[in-house]
């Protein structure tokens, strides 16, 4: 668990120390909130370790985690797949949508990971 926390935040450290270009960020910002999401489920329910992001999605179900938290966490996900697999750059709004979605899911997030 405290290896995910500390995977999160040095992942948000690279947010604040550099302009990005919004491919990158939208993807650094999903990797930030799946480590948050990991170190949540293995606090919550004592998983040792958690496969693939098809798995944190069943898990963050089992942990009856309410279902805007599971759409967020999904929608981050695929503009991050987008952008690193379609080579699909966010615009600016779904990179301000991005920027909440991940600030939304820190706060959901990190204060049950301590």
């Amino acid at each position: 668990m405290h290896q995910h926390r500390w995977q999160a935040q040095h992942n948000e450290d690279l947010l604040n120390q550099t302009s990005l270009p919004p491919d990158w960020e939208v993807t650094i910002r999903f990797y930030a909130v799946a480590h948050w999401v990991r170190a949540y489920l293995k606090k919550a329910l004592g998983v040792p370790y958690i496969r693939n992001h098809e798995e944190a999605d069943r898990l963050l179900h089992q942990a009856k985690i309410q279902k805007d938290i599971i759409r967020l966490f999904r929608d981050l996900r695929y503009a991050s797949e987008d952008a690193r697999y379609y080579c699909v750059q966010p615009t600016p709004g779904v990179l301000e949508k991005m920027r909440k979605a991940h600030q939304r899911l820190r706060s959901f997030f990190e204060p049950k990971t301590r």
